[in-house]
């Protein structure tokens, strides 16, 4: 591991104020770094150099584009065919009498709002006196 001059002063101020405040734990730190200094650092714990960051930026990024551009897909397949089938369930019902038909089907008949018919029960929306 190569560190810059300003890195090392760093790290021999950090190692001067632990051995001031904690003299027992500098000597099991010193220790440590002793019997393991011709060892080397397992796999997992290296940090990756920064081009096989980039790297693996990358390739979870074109795998990101790569299942958003799928959904999509999928979702432009799946929206056409759905509004097919519905609009043919409407279709395909048996006609009601005419005042009926909506609450029936759950199609709105042409011009229920026009004639004065609420959209939700088909059924005239004058009120019980002007009858």
């Amino acid at each position: 591991m190569s560190l810059n001059y300003r890195q090392q002063h760093q790290l021999r101020l950090i190692e001067a104020g632990l051995v001031r405040s904690d003299p027992q734990l500098a000597g099991m730190l010193g220790m440590f770094g002793r019997l393991s200094a011709g060892q080397d650092m397992p796999t997992w714990e290296q940090v990756p150099a920064r081009r096989d960051r980039l790297r693996q930026a990358a390739a979870l990024l074109v795998a990101a584009i790569t299942i958003v551009t799928a959904a999509i897909s999928l979702l432009l397949r799946a929206v056409p065919a759905l509004l097919t089938a519905a609009a043919e369930r409407c279709r395909a019902r048996l006609p009601a009498p005419k005042r009926d038909r909506a609450a029936v089907t759950g199609c709105r008949p042409v011009g229920a709002q026009a004639s004065g018919q609420d959209r939700h029960t088909g059924r005239n929306n004058q009120s019980r006196d002007e009858q």
